[in-house]
């Protein structure tokens, strides 16, 4: 959400709704939805979101790589093989924790 279009005078192409924009207003071509107008408060609060957000995947990506070489240092006993299936039963186990989650919201 870094780029931004501005329109200097909104209230010329959309009348008084961009004075109270309370709610979202939908723009329509066609009856089919177009674009959004909010707040620019609302505009700030998501970019922070998706700021937040992205910062949060990146921290999780790179503690996943320390956990990985942390885990590749170990010496251990099973074989690739072995490994590769507790990956794949911890990624099934993890998806079926996502899905409940998802689903009581």
């Amino acid at each position: 959400m870094t780029d931004e279009n501005r329109i200097a005078e909104a209230s010329v192409a959309y009348g008084s709704a961009v004075a109270d924009l309370q709610r979202p207003l939908i723009l329509e071509r066609e009856g089919q939805p177009l674009a959004v107008l909010i707040s620019f408060e609302a505009y700030r609060r998501l970019c922070a979101i998706e700021s937040d957000d992205e910062a949060r995947r990146r921290a999780n990506w790179s503690r996943l790589s320390e956990l990985l070489a942390e885990v590749s240092s170990r010496p251990s006993s099973y074989t690739p093989a072995e490994i590769e299936a507790e990956i794949t039963a911890a990624r099934a186990e993890v998806r079926q924790e996502h899905r409940g989650r998802q689903r009581s919201r």
